[in-house]
């Protein structure tokens, strides 16, 4: 028979562990390499498991005492998936703004032409998948999936289970990660859209020399060409762009997450 000291003990560690579990799997429920499809949903709980017993057991004698409340841990429920759906969130920053910028240029290029006919068709931009799948290959060379276990062990001692707040300095972070996003996306984007305008005037100029020549049906050909010669032209670029705006954005979540706590806030 446990005393009632010893069962208060195991409770708490068993609360606070599954504290900690919700919030990995806010992050597993957002984040595209651990929340990908292709893992099976018992895997990615087994590994739940794991991180949790590896993250928690360092902190069952630091985190504070936490009340047994019934409202009190629905809301600390919410604020672990809520915590763990920003780290996840914020690690797939990358991802969208190629995925932003592949549809840029998929526009361009006419591959969104579908799109013009069946808004409900849901087609994936080619070119956007394409940079997608140069950032998560990116994102693995250079242990990006490490660093958000990293980052999940920093956000408990940055962001204490009982402790949460959204400041000031957390809406700035926030802005500019969105507008860190746009940004990244039009940078990637940029050279393909500017060799396309240039072959958008230079047609119109031919149209008004030869206006005889059917220059709409032969600008999808030469643009689709002209993309596709630059698109591979840029990759190099696309991928030291993509490298080092991933190091930055984890910089830029380090920070974010010490903005959830008032204390780090107020020093």
């Amino acid at each position: 028979m446990l005393d009632g000291t010893t069962l208060s003990i195991l409770t708490a560690k068993f609360l606070i562990s599954m504290l900690i579990f919700i919030r990995i799997s806010g992050i597993f429920i957002t984040a595209q390499f651990f929340g990908s499809t292709g893992i099976p949903v018992h895997l990615k709980f087994m590994l739940g498991i794991i991180l949790t017993v590896s993250v928690a057991a360092p902190f069952w004698n630091e985190q504070p005492q936490i009340d047994f409340h019934l409202w009190n841990l629905v809301l600390l429920v919410f604020k672990e998936i809520l915590v763990g759906m920003i780290i996840g969130f914020s690690a797939n920053m990358v991802m969208w703004a190629a995925r932003f910028a592949g549809g840029l240029i998929d526009f361009e290029m006419g591959f969104q032409a579908a799109a013009i006919f069946d808004q409900e068709q849901g087609a994936p931009t080619l070119v956007g998948e394409f940079y997608f799948l140069i950032a998560m290959m990116i994102f693995l060379m250079i242990n990006g999936h490490h660093y958000v276990i990293e980052t999940l062990f920093f956000s408990i001692k940055a962001v204490p289970l009982t402790t949460f707040t959204i400041s000031e300095a957390t809406v700035v972070v926030l802005i500019k990660f969105v507008s860190s996003v746009l940004m990244l996306g039009l940078k990637i984007s940029a050279p393909i859209i500017l060799s396309l305008f240039c072959t958008n005037l230079v047609l119109a100029l031919l149209a008004r020399m030869a206006p005889q020549t059917n220059i709409f049906m032969l600008s999808f050909q030469i643009k689709i060409g002209v993309g596709l010669v630059m698109l591979f032209l840029t990759v190099p670029m696309v991928v030291l762009v993509i490298k080092y705006a991933m190091s930055s954005i984890q910089h830029e979540l380090m920070n974010m997450l010490l903005t959830l706590n008032p204390e780090n806030v107020v020093r």
